[in-house]
């Protein structure tokens, strides 16, 4: 029997604690008054320009479950850094977003991406609680992002991608090898990389160049490939 998401307030312990930076505490309430402030009736939240090609209608869909993760013998992965940057447009318009288990994933780096951190919530280690802190996100944010520590069991993906769908919010995981049993809506997938500016072993790294595929369930979407500077010298993401 599949297990019940906890109510608010048991889950409120899973959802205290401090921000690096922003807002400080960040606790049940904070998903509470965020509920979305963009309408209800748009399908799609906007996405960086550099980011667009990779996704139908240039935007990312409401309800759908967007896997990211690094094809098979990437160097230097980029799926965390993808994975922020589809948060980034999206708060910066006014949306809420949320990542769960991400650790710290380096506040100064992601606000170069363009992650506005006001509307980020970080709930860094929710331990083996990650998927009903995920779940109840699901109910109050636009989007949110959640690193799975290991491989997910078929019922809690079908569960969470079933409360993405039901509560109109997009769900964004960082997938590792396997990491996700399900075919998500879109697969994001970093392959190559290799950072400028580092030679022979000298020098200071300025950018990373990689290629992203896309594909997914739909006809849209038939393996795009787009060449990225994940991130660029300026730290943001920006297109070849």
């Amino acid at each position: 029997m599949a297990a019940s998401l906890p109510t608010p307030t048991s889950a409120s312990r899973y959802l205290q604690g401090r921000r690096p930076v922003g807002s400080g505490t960040v606790a049940l309430s904070v998903a509470a008054r965020a509920r979305p402030v963009s309408s209800s009736r748009e399908q799609l939240l906007p996405l960086l320009p550099s980011l667009t090609p990779l996704l139908p209608g240039g935007g990312l869909q409401r309800g759908a479950v967007i896997t990211v993760g690094v094809g098979d013998g990437t160097a230097g992965g980029g799926a965390r850094t993808l994975a922020f940057a589809l948060l980034a447009a999206a708060s910066a318009a006014g949306s809420w977003c949320a990542a769960v288990g991400a650790g710290d994933p380096g506040m100064l780096a992601i606000a170069e991406l363009g992650v506005e951190l006001e509307r980020l919530a970080l709930v860094p280690g929710p331990g083996g609680a990650w998927p009903e802190v995920t779940g109840i996100l699901l109910d109050d944010m636009d989007v949110v992002l959640v690193s799975p520590p290991g491989r997910v069991r078929p019922g809690v993906a079908r569960r969470l991608a079933a409360r993405a769908r039901q509560r109109r919010a997009v769900l964004v995981v960082q997938d590792g090898t396997g990491t996700w049993p399900e075919g998500p809506d879109i697969r994001l997938t970093v392959e190559g990389g290799g950072w400028d500016g580092a030679e022979r072993g000298h020098g200071h790294l300025r950018g990373r160049h990689v290629e992203v595929v896309s594909s997914g369930r739909r006809s849209a979407v038939r393996g795009r490939r787009t060449g990225l500077w994940l991130p660029a010298a300026s730290g943001a993401v920006t297109a070849e």
